[in-house]
């Protein structure tokens, strides 16, 4: 299954839970929907494994996982359990936290590792917090980032962690200006498709 099939099918399960565990799979749903589209193994290779997990989101997906086995859906079954690999560690994070600690890559090995020890993963969940509620609105967005630059203070290897979470990649970058325009090229292009996704889905339900 891939990622944006899945997102789907948990916000389909989100809509028959509870508050709080729809809630937990909205919030994840959302996390999986953003960037490219691949299959949850690739997607979990490119996450971070967590040292805390909030213990009902966890299962919360075990359950789904047996019912979908049960009905006879395996591949879907696997697929979420391709997924519990990244709820490492111990239960009692909330559902905030853990999606913030897993979207931010793990630190490259041999080449280049060194230049990632000046990381600051706490800033850099603090300026994507502070962008994520704009990724929508191109021009908001732009403003917020200028004004993030020249507030916060960062270092490349902390702009690289925010790109990668926000643009869904693994890339590195020679410097914040590449960074921070990868990050940009990313909100313009998702400014650009959303119109015709939304008319292609108005017409679709014609």
């Amino acid at each position: 299954m891939h990622t944006k099939d899945f997102a789907s099918a948990l916000r389909a399960f989100a809509a028959i839970a509870d508050f709080d565990r729809s809630y937990e799979l909205h919030r994840l749903a959302a996390v999986l929907d953003r960037g490219r589209d691949e299959t949850i193994a690739a997607r979990v290779k490119r996450m971070s494994p967590s040292e805390q997990y909030p213990g009902r989101l966890k299962e919360t997906l075990d359950t789904i996982a047996v019912g979908l086995h049960a009905s006879g859906a395996v591949k879907a079954s696997s697929s979420v359990r391709e997924l519990l690999k990244i709820f490492t560690g111990r239960p009692g994070a909330s559902v905030d936290d853990f999606c913030t600690s897993i979207c931010l890559p793990p630190a490259p090995q041999g080449v280049g590792a060194r230049r990632f020890k000046s990381q600051n993963a706490a800033l850099a969940n603090d300026i994507c917090s502070e962008l994520a509620p704009y990724i929508d609105d191109a021009e908001v967005f732009r403003i917020r980032l200028d004004a993030l630059i020249a507030a916060r203070p960062a270092g490349i290897a902390t702009w690289t962690l925010v790109a990668n979470r926000l643009v869904g990649n693994n890339r590195t970058y020679r410097d914040r200006k590449s960074a921070v325009r990868a990050i940009l090229n990313y909100i313009e292009a998702r400014s650009l498709i959303a119109p015709l996704a939304r008319g292609l889905e108005l017409a679709g339900s014609q």
